[in-house]
């Protein structure tokens, strides 16, 4: 393929020329290629733009960000095209996209207009609308040949109310736990769970979903664990450990025998109840160290009415302030042999002048038609920007559950749920991986939204 342009062939003869005055000045040679093509294609960091509605009924939008170069592309030789098998996120924004592209040997890329035959140096600095399909092309050093491949980003597309599942797979090692907790943290996907009287945890990236390692060592049946920024925090036996490697190594970070379970982290603190031993809940306490010194928080109501078994926990930012957060817990009461949901929420304000606020509970439990009523089985995550729940019973799976008033009422959110979704009691759990996408895990079937 001969190139068309003569500008270019100008500009190329120009290069030589000066090359050839360059080489009598310093005895350097330098060689021009002929030969070239495409050799890497990724993509920088991504936005995700997802639509909701407010308490308040009206539509509202948020944004997430993704590693775009964690989704691999294909490179097609013979067939000129640039491809990625696994679609990107539902809501990703591919019109204002930064690629990073590498030629063989050097060649001079190029961009061709979405509307024309005009072409435009390539740089990887600029936002690029890969709405369409798109043409880059790569022109050899010498000016004689080039290359021209079709870019297509391709992107999962969501019916409007509905939820588009990947059964990721069916894991022997996840179906044999029982009281199984899912969390999330960075690129990382957890699942903890009860085996022979023990607590394990296994981890799986948020890209796989398919290969899930064990963690090392293994905690106590009463063991809990909660996740801030990309770590993961454990306690069990008023001991406080922290892991920065996926639950690979464990450090002990703090000693506090008042500490009976984390129930709870945000952005900027831990949140664990406090007991006298193992008998009556006394209270909550927080940390905003990392777990290292705790401190007693303010509570409104009966500390007895503050939930310890089947505890889920959300942190959704406040739309209107992004350095407050509102956290959520929801369990039963073991001391009071609960069957109901208890729901607490407070604001943790961790700006540069914070106000501080009480942990407050929310009085829906019951068999109101609005509140979660009996959990024999229970798990809470954040989607869409509001706490989603499901319950299990065994024999049935509730439909997907949201809140738009802080756990006051929950109804149904009319988002679908994989087709045959099962569950025994105490193997139901799901999560939100930071890219804002929801895993659901059933007696080892891993779902990924």
């Amino acid at each position: 393929m001969r190139i068309r342009f003569t500008s270019l062939i100008v500009l190329l003869s120009a290069v030589c020329l000066l090359s050839s005055c360059l080489k009598d000045d310093d005895d350097t040679d330098y060689t021009y290629y002929g030969d070239t093509g495409l050799s890497a294609f990724s993509l920088g960091t991504m936005n995700r733009y997802l639509h909701t509605k407010t308490a308040a009924g009206k539509d509202s939008v948020y944004k997430l960000t993704y590693v775009g170069s964690a989704y691999k592309f294909t490179i097609d030789q013979l067939g000129h095209q640039i491809y990625n098998t696994d679609s990107l996120p539902y809501g990703t924004d591919v019109k204002h996209v930064i690629a990073s592209v590498t030629a063989v040997n050097n060649g001079i890329i190029y961009l061709k207009s979405a509307t024309s035959d005009s072409l435009a140096f390539y740089s990887n600095t600029d936002s690029i609308d890969f709405s369409t399909p798109r043409t880059l092309r790569v022109v050899s050093q010498d000016g004689k040949r080039y290359v021209d491949y079709t870019v297509k980003l391709n992107v999962r597309t969501v019916p409007a109310g509905t939820i588009s599942w990947q059964k990721k797979t069916d894991n022997a090692q996840l179906a044999q736990l029982d009281n199984v907790h899912a969390l999330s943290a960075g690129s990382y996907v957890y699942v903890f769970g009860l085996l022979n009287g023990q607590t394990v945890g296994y981890s799986s990236g948020i890209y796989d979903g398919e290969t899930w390692t064990p963690m090392s060592g293994s905690f106590s049946a009463r063991a809990s664990f909660v996740t801030k920024g990309n770590a993961l925090f454990a306690l069990d036996n008023g001991t406080v450990y922290s892991s920065s490697d996926n639950g690979q190594s464990w450090t002990a970070v703090a000693t506090n025998s008042a500490l009976k379970r984390l129930v709870a982290a945000s952005s900027a603190h831990l949140y664990a109840l406090t007991a006298n031993g193992y008998s009556s809940v006394t209270g909550i306490a927080e940390a905003a160290d990392d777990g290292r010194t705790w401190t007693n928080d303010d509570i409104d109501d009966n500390a007895m009415m503050l939930p310890d078994d089947e505890v889920s926990y959300t942190a959704i930012p406040v739309r209107t302030n992004d350095s407050i957060e509102q956290v959520m817990i929801v369990g039963r009461c073991s001391a009071a042999n609960d069957i109901y949901a208890r729901t607490w929420t407070k604001l943790d304000d961790y700006s540069s002048q914070p106000v501080a606020s009480p942990w407050t509970y929310v009085d829906n439990s019951g068999e109101s038609n609005y509140s979660l009523g009996e959990i024999p089985s229970l798990t809470v995550t954040a989607f869409g920007g509001y706490p989603v729940a499901l319950i299990s019973n065994g024999s049935y799976i509730s439909s997907l559950l949201q809140s738009r008033d802080s756990g006051l009422a929950w109804e149904a959110s009319g988002k679908t749920l994989p087709d045959g979704l099962t569950s025994a009691i105490g193997k139901l759990t799901m999560t939100t991986d930071s890219e804002g996408s929801l895993w659901i895990i059933s007696d080892g079937s891993v779902w990924k939204e």
